[in-house]
């Protein structure tokens, strides 16, 4: 009896120590948690507006390395258009960036497969380290919702989320190429957040369906919509700002009609023309206050030094630790690193070719916020590093793949509209 009770306790602990095995080989749902001096990316792009960048194998073994535990994966989702008529740059190099060329930008959806196929590729701790997201829809068509679902069904156990995409985007929003929303609309009332050359709107039916159908199938959204209106030229001449006018009503608007989307937003609505105004985090604050399922991103270098080295009129350092350690968390870091450089001419009229970025550069930008994380302590610091990503992506993944298993027979040659 004792001989039995014995082997039927070490049997036990076998079933026991098999199941912690198993659950540590869970595959790409469940990543490793980071190290202390470890970051996770939650805004990166795998490729510029021209859709060259790198293999994600390559991303994983030479730029993340031992530094970075784990990143999202999105490309840009707009082509810059070639136009042979402008004779950009002379006809010396082709356009690559959305800033330079006078032509327009069109949505290119090939690029989710692209990227879908390349991780299907990579070993079970490989994809483990990375999160991809959809890109390749037009947030203002009914139809994109439709794109997003077609990822998930012919590409299942890949994707996390969706974005990064843009609503309000200094110059892009004006190169999209379609008709202006003032010259078409019929007899619904225009947008407030329209103006002459608008073609995205907060108030979009199509972008609530979008945001609606990444509630049900678990999807995570990174939202890029600038804080306040800028009007720039295409080739980085400021018309006018707008600061004093945000578009807090069309932000809260949005999240009111989707209130079970799970949100982050990118750069805190920032960007290379719209600066951080005095009361920016005053703003930011009443949008996270009024969605409890938003977040927001710190991403992108130039956003990252207005934070530790800000100009006359904007918020501080102390400012922004004040603000993080409130919402601490509902705040990622990012990078907001474009791995594939872009071509430009230099100040003396040179041209100079974009290329894979270095190494060094792209683990660099971890560094620019060193004095935000002595600020806000190591607590807070590793919930925005780390902690705050790995507790939304991986409950987002849960989500997703349970949607993909009930709707693996849905027939993507015909799918009802959302």
């Amino acid at each position: 009896m004792r001989n039995s009770r014995f082997i039927m306790r070490s049997l036990f602990i076998a079933i026991a120590m098999s199941a912690l095995v198993l659950a540590g080989c869970a595959g790409p749902q469940r990543a490793a948690v980071a190290p202390p001096d470890q970051y996770v990316d939650s805004h990166f792009h795998i490729a510029n507006y021209a859709m060259q960048g790198v293999p994600l194998k390559e991303l994983i073994d030479k730029y993340m390395g031992d530094k970075i535990a784990r990143s999202v994966v999105f490309p840009l989702p707009l082509q810059q258009k070639w136009d042979p008529y402008e004779h950009y740059a002379g006809d010396k190099m082709p356009p690559n960036y959305y800033m330079g060329p006078k032509a327009g930008m069109y949505y290119y959806s090939f690029i989710d497969a692209v990227v879908a196929m390349d991780y299907l590729k990579l070993s079970a701790a490989d994809k483990a380290r990375l999160d991809p997201m959809i890109v390749g829809f037009n947030p203002m068509d009914e139809y994109g919702a439709q794109h997003i679902r077609r990822m998930l069904l012919i590409f299942p156990g890949v994707f996390a989320g969706i974005g990064e995409f843009s609503v309000h985007k200094e110059i892009v929003g004006d190169k999209i190429d379609d008709d202006t929303v003032k010259s078409i609309i019929s007899s619904d009332p225009i947008p407030p957040d329209v103006t002459d050359v608008s073609r995205n709107t907060l108030y979009s039916p199509a972008l609530k369906n979008i945001f609606n159908f990444a509630a049900e199938s678990g999807l995570i959204v990174n939202l890029h919509s600038d804080v306040y209106r800028a009007t720039v030229t295409y080739d980085g001449k400021v018309v006018s700002m707008s600061p004093e006018a945000p578009y807090t009503a069309g932000m809260k608007n949005l999240c009111a009609q989707c209130p079970k989307t799970t949100v982050y937003w990118a750069h805190t609505g920032l960007g290379r023309f719209v600066k951080p105004a005095s009361n920016h985090l005053a703003v930011v604050s009443e949008i996270l206050d009024a969605c409890p399922n938003w977040n927001v991103d710190l991403s992108w270098d130039l956003v990252q030094t207005f934070i530790v080295n800000p100009q006359p009129g904007m918020p501080s350092l102390a400012d922004w630790a004040r603000f993080i350690t409130k919402y601490q968390d509902r705040v990622l870091w990012g990078s907001d690193t474009v791995i594939y450089t872009r071509n430009k001419i230099d100040d003396k009229g040179n041209m100079v070719v974009g290329k894979q970025m270095p190494v060094a550069d792209y683990l660099a930008v971890k560094d620019i916020l060193k004095p935000l994380w002595d600020a806000v302590g190591p607590d807070v610091a590793r919930k925005v590093k780390v902690d705050n990503h790995v507790r939304l992506f991986d409950a987002a993944k849960v989500k997703v793949r349970a949607w993909e298993a009930a709707h693996a027979k849905d027939d993507v040659w015909n799918l009802p509209p959302i």
